[in-house]
């Protein structure tokens, strides 16, 4: 019996352009006059449960991987990432590993 697996990787923003580093190199320091604030601060809990089970419905490899981006992606609050992690445990299958990371640029200032 053959697995076929598709490695996939989704970049995830939960909490959009915002960002408080002020790096002298970013390369999209307007970025936050480029779209209305949403409500909040960050991604509802809705869509970050409903975008983990699919994530993870969507992985067919042995080792299901969470890339969280940004603006600043830690502004988006410890309880946040408690969050996630409680509904990545609701939804991982049997047998499978789930690995988080954060995308978080070293910023001299």
């Amino acid at each position: 019996m053959s697995t076929e697996y598709r490695e996939f990787q989704v970049f995830v923003k939960p909490v959009g352009a915002r960002c408080n580093l002020a790096c002298s190199y970013c390369y999209y320091p307007w970025k936050k006059d480029l779209v209305a604030p949403p409500p909040g601060l960050r991604m509802p809990d809705d869509v970050l449960e409903l975008y983990i089970r699919q994530h993870i419905e969507a992985s067919t490899e042995p080792e299901i991987f969470f890339s969280w981006h940004g603006g600043e992606p830690t502004l988006a609050g410890l309880d946040f990432y408690r969050k996630a992690l409680k509904y990545q445990a609701r939804y991982r299958p049997s047998g499978k590993t789930i690995v988080n990371g954060i995308h978080q640029r070293h910023c001299n200032h």
